[in-house]
């Protein structure tokens, strides 16, 4: 796995390397607002099914997906006016949306539901990636299933020393203080939203937007 160190120089030119490697299939390990993740292409069949296989995950858990900015997601899940304003308001952060999905996004990223977990993290280089390439990144954190998320890159190098596969690349951003994972709003109902994982957004933040909205 090669290791390329993120700076406020080089971020430009790491996105655009990382775009290009998405671009082929490749699965990258990236530093979000949260935990080290695994990104690939939504859309690419063999992306999708590396990361699976890269996370020793099961093909039947969905994973999530990063978008650009809501009018992304709104090609791939059904979203009305009333969540469109909580969305405004969650994103960018730390929070996973679970939504009706659309046929647009693929059956393999959602584990056969018919339902998708979006986000928009609110890391400048995520941030930046997701502007500059044109699908969304089917995501999920950079870890065998099971074990605790990596939040530094030496977490990362160590699960992931000779394991066949490996991610193809990662972005060292140095280590990530957070509280954990994003926290996880079935929104699939807007009338009822339900917390499905609590995360680095606590049950009392949610709820004052909720209840402003």
């Amino acid at each position: 796995m090669d290791v390329l160190h993120l700076t406020e120089n080089n971020q430009g030119a790491l996105v655009a390397h990382v775009a290009r490697l998405l671009g082929r299939g490749g699965v990258v390990a990236v530093p979000t607002d949260t935990v080290y993740g695994l990104v690939g292409d939504a859309l690419r069949e063999s992306a999708v099914k590396k990361i699976f296989r890269i996370k020793a995950r099961s093909y039947q858990k969905a994973l999530p997906v990063f978008v650009r900015d809501v009018a992304m997601a709104k090609h791939y899940a059904v979203i009305d006016a009333k969540v469109t304003k909580l969305l405004d308001e969650l994103w960018p952060g730390k929070t996973t949306v679970v939504l009706r999905k659309k046929d647009a996004m693929p059956d393999i990223v959602t584990g056969g539901m018919k339902t998708v977990g979006f986000r928009i993290s609110d890391d400048p280089f995520m941030q930046a990636l997701a502007a500059a390439y044109p699908h969304p990144l089917a995501e999920t954190s950079a870890n065998i299933s099971g074990s605790e998320p990596a939040q530094s890159p030496s977490e990362v190098q160590n699960t992931f020393h000779r394991h066949i596969p490996e991610p193809d690349l990662l972005i060292d951003g140095g280590r990530i203080e957070s509280a954990g994972p994003s926290t996880v709003l079935d929104l699939t109902v807007p009338s009822n939203p339900k917390i499905l994982r609590m995360g680095a957004i606590t049950k009392n933040e949610l709820d004052k937007i909720l209840a402003s909205n």
